[in-house]
């Protein structure tokens, strides 16, 4: 199953954290979805998809390499996002893929939302954040060393869930 990021998740910092592990270079290929633009949310520094004839997103796509990293991505979309299948745009062809579309308690605005913007101000505090936020996530049932590692983190250094309001 291949999911299209379409905001933070296409930085790998962002995605390393999410996943818990590094995120080469070659994971991430370059796509599309055509008739939908890229907002910033109204109730955060994250951005959503609005639908919008004629015009295109630029994206990445990801093929999880395990049940974990499938556990972990939709623990971190999880209250805020609902998964939809699209067709993306490859520079070679066309792939279906999973696409979180916000729910409404995040709004948008009108305000387009571009990725080194939002690193120059907000990955920084969003990283540790994501951090935190992924230390309460559930153990996939094929990582047998996950529930110590979770375990481990949280006495660490608590683990507080991110609020969904903003």
């Amino acid at each position: 199953m291949t999911y299209f990021f379409f905001g933070t998740l296409m930085d790998r910092d962002v995605l390393a954290a999410v996943l818990d592990r590094p995120v080469p270079e070659g994971e991430l290929r370059q796509a599309w979805l055509h008739d939908y633009r890229r907002v910033r949310a109204a109730t955060a520094c994250y951005p959503v998809l609005v639908p919008a004839p004629g015009l295109v997103v630029g994206g990445v796509l990801f093929h999880p390499a395990s049940a974990r990293d499938e556990v972990r991505i939709r623990h971190f979309e999880d209250g805020e996002y609902v998964e939809r299948w699209l067709v993306a745009q490859l520079p070679g062809g066309r792939l279906a893929a999973r696409v979180f579309f916000s729910l409404e308690t995040l709004g948008c605005t009108d305000d387009p939302w571009n990725l080194a913007e939002w690193a120059h101000q907000h990955k920084e505090t969003f990283l540790e954040q994501c951090r935190e936020w992924m230390l309460d996530c559930p153990a996939c049932e094929s990582d047998p060393l996950a529930d110590w590692s979770r375990a481990a983190k949280l006495a660490a250094g608590g683990g507080r869930r991110r609020g969904r309001a903003g």
